[in-house]
């Protein structure tokens, strides 16, 4: 009897109304796919080596010409797929999004996926590059990169709204407009401020704004000119450098007070910005003769 193919999911993710899922699989027997459910798929191959593909979705006929990353297969809900392939080991991200999953848009309007047109073999760069990032992010466990994915997320959504939906079948409402006024916006600051040595989610900030996630990216950036994860990144590393300086705590130790996972994480994210890692930083101030500017 054959084997099956080898299969893993290196990563899922889920936010309301769609689940992300990054697979791994092992295609050097023959493998046959087949999807058929009350949920859109979209699925983008991000690499890997196929030698023969030969796929078919119900309304719009087959092909058999083997992907390259970034080609995207989208299969309407109720619609059917599918696919026969062999080739080496392949990587590939999976949406399955629900067809009353929220799309909020720019103009004050939201409306829902409730039908998508199929693709196959199709390219779109900025659909690719949306989703190798989400992929990317899916892996980290902190909670910078969970904000980042999930503003992506909302951005994926519009998008698939905006390019994939066939005329006529959305439903469109108006959306509460998206502002933080200054006193909502202090006390989002605070508790950001209250909160830099543990994990913050879109969800808790949102909620101090009575807004929905994807109001709240909005309303934020408009607010404080960054995205809340660039926000929090941002206050974790001013913390970071007054420790440094005012204190003899380990490095491996401010890391931890200022909400990120280890020494190297810390040091990774202070050398992007300040272009010396955090051991620099601290011995080259305090080393500073008085009256220069180090210049």
């Amino acid at each position: 009897m054959e084997a099956a193919p080898a299969f893993s999911i290196l990563a899922e993710r889920h936010w309301p109304g769609i689940g992300f899922l990054v697979c791994c699989e092992d295609i050097r027997q023959t493998t046959t796919w087949s999807i058929g459910q009350p949920r859109h798929t979209l699925i983008v191959h991000l690499g890997g080596a196929m030698r023969t593909l030969d796929t078919r979705i119900e309304g719009i006929g087959a092909t058999r010409e083997p992907p390259s990353p970034g080609d995207i297969w989208l299969v309407p809900a109720g619609g059917r797929y599918v696919g026969q392939a062999r080739g080496q080991v392949i990587r590939y991200a999976e949406l399955r999004i629900d067809p009353d999953a929220v799309a909020e848009l720019p103009g004050e309007r939201t409306g829902t996926l409730d039908a998508l047109r199929p693709c196959m073999a199709h390219r779109d760069e900025f659909l690719y590059y949306t989703v190798a990032q989400m992929a990317r992010l899916a892996t980290a466990e902190d909670d910078l990169a969970a904000m980042m994915a999930e503003r992506l997320q909302w951005l994926l959504r519009q998008h698939l709204f905006r390019d994939y939906r066939p005329g006529g079948h959305a439903r469109i409402e108006p959306a509460r407009r998206a502002t933080l006024d200054a006193r909502t916006a202090q006390r989002i600051a605070d508790h950001i401020d209250g909160m830099l040595d543990r994990r913050i989610t879109l969800a808790e900030l949102a909620a101090i704004a009575q807004f929905s996630v994807h109001q709240l990216l909005i309303a934020f950036r408009a607010h404080f000119g960054l995205t809340p994860a660039q926000y929090v990144l941002a206050q974790r590393l001013r913390r970071a450098r007054w420790l440094l300086l005012n204190t003899a705590q380990e490095i491996g130790e401010i890391a931890l007070a200022t909400g990120f996972a280890s020494h190297s994480h810390l040091s990774a994210a202070f050398k992007r910005q300040a272009g010396i890692s955090p051991r620099q930083f601290r011995e080259g101030l305090r080393t500073l003769p008085l009256g220069r500017s180090g210049g």
